[in-house]
């Protein structure tokens, strides 16, 4: 299988942060052979915002996230 890579950068609303992530994680475990990297910045916005933003379901432990394979 070829690997394809999409570079994608969303511009949301704090209060959509969470809603796009969610979307990201249905396509995630809907297809177990992508592997995605996300990176947030969230300047000036305290932890526990930012720990809440990232509340997704199925959620995904720290030890899961380093433990995925990489293609």
């Amino acid at each position: 299988m070829t690997t394809m890579k999409i570079h994608t950068i969303a511009h949301v609303p704090d209060s959509l942060a969470n809603a796009w992530l969610q979307h990201l994680r249905d396509f995630d475990t809907a297809h177990p052979d992508c592997h995605f990297e996300v990176m947030s910045e969230a300047p000036n916005k305290p932890l526990a915002q930012i720990v809440e933003m990232l509340r997704v379901d199925p959620e995904l432990t720290l030890t899961q996230v380093f433990a995925r394979r990489r293609p």
